[in-house]
């Protein structure tokens, strides 16, 4: 429980500034403009902790170089703004898809034959998060899905199973929709963990546009969850009971 509480500690350290930048290469240019250059490997890869922080390249007042810690910003963007990454994704935007991002969300939009149709545009959005529970995560996806289809609210056929996206398993909830425009489609939630991150897929697949499998098999192909290693502590859920747990 110690170390749980220690790595939670730090996550909330390195998730307590945040902000967007520009990228070429080693270097980073944040929302000042101030220059950052940033230690890569042997690849050209950003080296990151298993926390998703980077490593500052410096040099201390000997003028020998040293690295320090340096928080990954929201997104990381290349000049031409077609690939992006984040603390634990990466993102190249394929053909035939506008980018939409925010935070630590990655998100592409379609511009299939669903362009024009608002309410029934295929999309993806991909979170990372490494505070809360993987439960409390899917019952908070859950709950309202539950509750628009009870409502009926052109919602149906709603869905809980398991499956598999990134060669990793996936806890899975997924409903039917039609719009005001009669178009269709349905609407997933992918659970999946990899490391100290818990990630939120969601994504909706215009019936004219793409299959739950097709839709999947993209989104594999534009998205890398990355495997910085550590492993997930197994964190309560809001439900445990008071008694279950001591403050020390």
């Amino acid at each position: 429980m110690k170390k749980s509480i220690a790595v939670i500690s730090v996550l909330i350290l390195v998730l307590s500034i945040a902000f967007t930048a520009c990228s070429k290469k080693n270097v980073i240019y944040d929302d000042n403009g101030e220059k950052h250059v940033i230690l890569t490997d042997n690849h050209g890869e950003f080296v990151q902790d298993e926390f998703g922080g980077l490593f500052e390249v410096v040099t201390d007042a000997l003028g020998e170089t040293q690295t320090k810690g340096f928080i990954f910003p929201d997104r990381v963007t290349n000049k031409r703004g077609n690939k992006l990454e984040n603390s634990f994704i990466k993102l190249a935007i394929p053909r035939g898809w506008n980018n939409f991002s925010a935070n630590n969300k990655l998100s592409i939009q379609h511009n299939g034959e669903c362009l024009d149709m608002q309410e029934a545009r295929c999309q993806v959005e991909i979170k990372w998060n490494v505070m809360s529970a993987s439960d409390d995560l899917y019952k908070e996806y859950l709950g309202p899905a539950r509750w628009l289809a009870e409502s009926q609210f052109n919602i149906g056929d709603l869905k809980e199973y398991e499956s598999e996206i990134f060669g990793l398993p996936a806890r899975v909830i997924s409903y039917r929709t039609d719009g005001s425009s009669g178009e269709g489609g349905t609407f997933y939630y992918y659970l999946v963990e990899r490391g100290l991150a818990a990630f939120e897929i969601e994504f909706f697949a215009n019936d004219r546009c793409f299959t739950e499998e097709e839709i999947k098999e993209a989104i594999e192909k534009a998205y890398v969850l990355k495997d910085l290693g550590g492993v997930r502590p197994t964190l309560p859920s809001t439900e445990a009971s008071s008694e279950d747990s001591t403050a020390e």
